[in-house]
């Protein structure tokens, strides 16, 4: 853009998008700059959480998770009305809660459903939030009895989660917006329960999807390995 054109907030947020797709995590973030509008802050979010998964030492991980978490709160309290917000404070919650001990595990799983379940409400369409709740229901039916048990407490109840409202939630979200990322974990859950078939053509589904974000990329490299190496 030329010097003498200002750049537009819609400019500005394309431009980290597409620094983003690339793959450029750090210099996406970088693009927002001092940005604290909760469009700039959600998006923060869910990169520096992105960054996490690709962070190899896991005292760095936790920490770029609760940044994660930090930054998207910070979203909420920018514009909880915006969807995106409490949709991304889920996906920070979801990764850091499989690096906590017991109780702060069963907090964030409920914090997760909560925050997913508020986005739902606002934007009944988001295929990421559909996504997020299909993750949620699959985390929480795998979770051991003593867990399951203390999640019961504070829930007030045992929370209803099975693999098959997870198929559910995951198919809403493929339909929602066609994504390799969805399909290929309905696949994984098809395949523990047995449905090699079905699994099996969600996975080579998924390789003739769009390839344009990282975690559509990610997603078809988990199906290619597991095409090659699972017993079929």
């Amino acid at each position: 853009l030329s010097s003498n054109h200002p750049v537009s907030m819609a400019e500005k947020y394309a431009a980290a998008d597409e620094l983003y797709g690339k793959g450029s995590y750090t210099e996406a973030i970088a693009a927002l700059g001092e940005d604290v509008s909760a469009d700039a802050l959600h998006r923060k979010a869910r990169w520096t959480a992105e960054l996490g998964d690709e962070t190899e030492d896991s005292t760095k991980k936790v920490e770029l998770y609760r940044e994660a978490v930090d930054l998207a709160l910070k979203s909420i309290a920018a514009d909880d009305k915006n969807y995106a917000t409490h949709k991304n404070a889920a996906i920070a919650k979801g990764k850091l809660l499989d690096h906590t001990g017991m109780n702060e595990k069963v907090q964030l799983t409920k914090d997760v459903k909560d925050h997913i379940e508020t986005a739902l409400k606002i934007e009944q369409t988001d295929s990421a939030s559909w996504h997020v709740l299909g993750m949620w229901h699959k985390g929480v039916a795998a979770l051991n009895w003593p867990t399951r048990m203390a999640l019961s407490v504070i829930f007030g109840g045992m929370p209803e989660a099975s693999n098959e409202k997870a198929i559910e939630c995951l198919q809403q979200a493929n339909e929602c917006y066609a994504n390799a990322t969805s399909v290929v974990e309905r696949a994984k859950v098809l395949y523990d329960m047995g449905r090699k078939k079905e699994a099996k053509e969600a996975l080579e589904a998924a390789l003739t999807m769009d390839s344009d974000l990282p975690v559509y990329r990610k997603a078809q490299d988990e199906a290619r390995d597991w095409l090659q190496n699972k017993w079929w």
